[in-house]
């Protein structure tokens, strides 16, 4: 499996199990039983399907989740900044606090 990706690998298995099912007459009279080997491998490759939707779901909230975050920092600069605006208009504009302020924004 090192050498293969991960579609690579499903497509293995998924393959595995159908050359497998269609010649299991031919194994059977060779003395391997495979039903057992083939439900496991069913199982684990369901498990595998499984968790890469869940996979899929956690990508696209996280992706949800770091727009949001942008948006929001955004705007919150933007009102940090207007309230800068507003203490300047009130304080004048060579006010220390202002201009400590103002040292802040360019940060």
């Amino acid at each position: 499996m090192a050498t293969l990706n991960e579609k690579e690998s499903r497509d293995f298995v998924s393959q595995m199990i159908v050359m497998v099912n269609q010649n299991a007459g031919l194994l059977t009279d060779a003395g391997f039983d495979p039903t057992a080997r083939i439900e496991m491998l069913q199982g684990k490759l369901q498990t595998a399907d499984d968790a890469e939707g869940e996979q899929q779901k956690a990508q696209a909230a996280a992706l949800d989740t770091t727009k949001l975050a942008n948006e929001t920092l955004k705007l919150a600069y933007d009102d940090a900044s207007a309230f800068v605006n507003l203490i300047e208009g009130l304080l004048g504009k060579d006010h220390s606090l202002v201009r400590k302020l103002r040292q802040l924004r360019k940060k």
